[in-house]
C-alpha cells in the first residue's frame, strides 16, 4: 500500500512522517534479540561443556537433551517468524515456517527423549516441582509437535473442527504455554542437587536471571503475533 502524502506549500507531494515511537521500539527489539541469542548461546555452550566434562552420563545427558532441546531449540524455533531475528528474517514465509518446524521436531525429540531417559533410570519420580513441572512440560512438548504438524499441512479433517484461522491461532497459544512450562522446568532445574553439585552457588542466580529474560524476550514474537489473531478473531 502506498504511503500517504500531503501538499507541500509548493505543492510538491511530501510523505506522511513515520511514527518516532515505532522506529525507537523496532531498535529496542533489534537490540533485544541480540541479547537473547548471546544468552542462549552461553547456556547451551555452557550445559554441553558441563555434560561433556562428566561423560554425558545419566543426569549430565538429561540436562544436556533437555536445556539444548528447550532452552535452545525450541527458543530458536519460536523466533523464527519475528521479523527482529536476523537468523530467518531474510526467509519466506514458508521457509520459516520449514525452519521452524524442523527446529521444533529435532528439539522437541530431544528433550521427550532426556525426560523419557531420566524417567526409566530413577525408580522415585514427580517427587520435586521440577519432576512435576517437567512432565507437563513433556507432554505439552508432545501436543505442540503434534498440533504444529496438523498446522502446516493443514489437513482437510481437521478443517472439519476447525477453521485454518482457529488452529493457527490454538497453535500460536499453546506453543506459548508450552514454552513458558519448558523454560521454568529448566529454571527448576538450577536448584536440583546435581547442579547445585557442579557449579558454583553464587553463579546460579545469573542462570536464572538469564533463563527468565531468554524467555521474556522470546515470547515478544509469539505473543505480538497471538494478539493480533486475537484481534482477526474478534473482528469476525
Amino acid at each position: 500500500m502506498a504511503a500517504k502524502t500531503k501538499k507541500t506549500a509548493n505543492g510538491a507531494a511530501a510523505s506522511k512522517p513515520k511514527n518516532p515511537k515505532a522506529g525507537t521500539w523496532s531498535t529496542i527489539q533489534t537490540i533485544l534479540n541480540t541479547v537473547n541469542h548471546t544468552l542462549i548461546i552461553f547456556i547451551a555452550i555452557f550445559v554441553t561443556l558441563l555434560a561433556r566434562s562428566l561423560e554425558f552420563k545419566n543426569t549430565a545427558m538429561h540436562m544436556f537433551l533437555t536445556v539444548v532441546g528447550w532452552h535452545f531449540m525450541a527458543a530458536e524455533a519460536l523466533m523464527s517468524h519475528y521479523p527482529h531475528n536476523p537468523v530467518t528474517s531474510k526467509l519466506s514465509h514458508r521457509n520459516k515456517s520449514r525452519f521452524h518446524g524442523l527446529l521444533q521436531i529435532i528439539g522437541g525429540s530431544m528433550a521427550i527423549y532426556g525426560a523419557a531417559a531420566k524417567f526409566l533410570s530413577t525408580e522415585e519420580h514427580f517427587t520435586t516441582w521440577h519432576g512435576k513441572i517437567g512432565a507437563a512440560s513433556t507432554f505439552l512438548c508432545l501436543a505442540s509437535l503434534l498440533g504444529g504438524t496438523v498446522n502446516f499441512f493443514q489437513p482437510k479433517f481437521a478443517h472439519k473442527v476447525y477453521s485454518q484461522a482457529e488452529i493457527k491461532y490454538r497453535h500460536n497459544l499453546f506453543g506459548i504455554l508450552g514454552f513458558i512450562v519448558a523454560m521454568t522446568t529448566i529454571i527448576l532445574g538450577y536448584y536440583t542437587p546435581f547442579f547445585i553439585k557442579y557449579v558454583d552457588n553464587s553463579a546460579i542466580p545469573a542462570f536464572v536471571l538469564a533463563s527468565v529474560l531468554v524467555l521474556l524476550f522470546t515470547l515478544i514474537g509469539p505473543v505480538t503475533s497471538l494478539l493480533d489473531k486475537l484481534k482477526h478473531k474478534k473482528r469476525k
